[in-house]
């Protein structure tokens, strides 16, 4: 039997936020994290940040961390390989056994069964102007407003559908890095790149980055700038790059390029590279996100780094007010706290989505709240209580037996 949707919620000490360092170090010996293997980090539109790990998704606000895993949520798998906030806060996380829509406690499942994704292996996510475009094992899905497309070898016939990476452009080419090669799709058409017949050092693309007048392309022998018909490749040799191996890249609004590799992180302003260390080694880096405070989210496969030249300052010493929860006990006891008075539903849908019973809808006092409610009116099943405040949405599964 599936367990009832819970949160784990951990407080830790300041000190580890508090300073002004350049680096902030996390791992599972400092902090709740349950895996040191951190695949990818993004922050949403209310300032909280999320991270993927092979072994569930976290979220921190600063103070508090939730971990959500196979046992105490809808996550399909504990394996989180991409994350991407969209205009309206949904965060759209890649695994390894579907993806998934998430947005205030509630998880919304896409897979090869009830979707058309091609393949339930997410490897990266990019949300462009309202489209989301979806790397999968089996090739590239589009989702927007007006239709969802599928690109893979039995719609266009493109070369390799094992996508690795994604970008769009400017002029909304689509740009597919694959272990075959690079793939430019422009209108139902496609280019093809490889080591044969293009400047590329090897055929292994596994990052990309767009600019307005320039793509970057992270390959297993190099890192290759393309601006306009001119190839530029840059190595260990003509480089201050550690390794040849890229294995990410991304910009900042200073308009340089960070480039994670096997063996660290530089980042390049088209003049001037600049290496970056720490007393602790950073070995191979999934991920670079860079925050609106100039902070880099990196995550590499033994911890999560956060580096800042002018210091990491993106959280503060105030002790945070006692946050607004919910939950249910035993199927029958609803709890809930309340940081502030506010309106407040609660309702009870079936697993179709449809309303069964309204438990309240009024104005609540800030406090604790406790209401018992007879599930024996219900028929046996799995049933959805969904709590709505002004600021919070949250939903618990119910399960009746008899």
């Amino acid at each position: 039997m599936k367990k009832t949707f819970t949160i784990l919620f951990v407080f830790i000490s300041i000190s580890l936020l508090g300073h002004t360092d350049n680096w902030k170090i996390y791992n599972n010996l400092n902090s709740p994290l349950p895996s040191n293997k951190i695949t990818s980090s993004v922050v949403d539109i209310e300032g909280n940040m999320f991270f993927g790990t092979h072994k569930g998704l976290v979220m921190f606000d600063g103070f508090y961390w939730k971990i959500y895993n196979i046992k105490n949520s809808e996550l399909p798998s504990n394996k989180v390989l991409s994350i991407s906030v969209d205009y309206f806060n949904n965060k759209w996380i890649g695994t390894s056994s579907g993806l998934v829509i998430y947005k205030g406690g509630n998880f919304k499942i896409l897979n090869t069964k009830n979707s058309k994704l091609p393949s339930n292996k997410i490897r990266e996510i990019i949300i462009v102007e309202g489209s989301s475009y979806i790397a999968t094992e089996k090739g590239v899905l589009i989702i927007s407003v007006e239709d969802t497309v599928v690109i893979n070898k039995y719609t266009q016939n493109i070369p390799d559908e094992n996508i690795i990476s994604i970008q769009v452009d400017d002029d909304k080419n689509i740009w597919i890095g694959t272990n075959s090669g690079l793939i430019e799709f422009k209108k139902d058409r496609f280019k093809f790149y490889n080591k044969e017949n293009s400047d590329l050092p090897d055929n292994h693309i596994w990052s990309l980055k767009t600019e307005s007048d320039k793509i970057w392309i992270g390959t297993k022998k190099g890192l290759v700038k393309i601006t306009g018909e001119e190839w530029e490749v840059y190595n260990k040799k003509n480089s201050s790059l550690p390794s040849n191996v890229i294995t990410n890249i991304t910009k900042d609004e200073y308009h340089r390029v960070w480039i994670g590799t096997t063996k660290g992180v530089v980042s390049y302003n088209g003049f001037e590279w600049n290496r970056y260390c720490k007393q602790k080694k950073i070995h191979t880096v999934f991920n670079i996100y860079v925050d609106k405070s100039d902070n880099k989210w990196i995550s590499t496969n033994d911890a999560l780094i956060v580096f800042n030249e002018q210091g990491v300052s993106c959280f503060t010493n105030k002790k945070p007010t006692k946050k607004s929860y919910f939950r249910v006990l035993n199927n029958t006891k609803i709890e809930y706290f309340l940081s502030n008075s506010t309106n407040v539903e609660i309702k009870i849908y079936n697993i179709q989505g449809e309303l069964v019973d309204v438990i309240t809808e009024e104005k609540k006092l800030k406090g604790k709240h406790h209401y018992y409610y007879d599930s024996n009116k219900l028929k046996t099943g799995s049933y959805l209580c969904s709590f709505k405040t002004e600021k919070l949405s949250e939903t618990k599964k119910i399960i009746v037996m008899k």
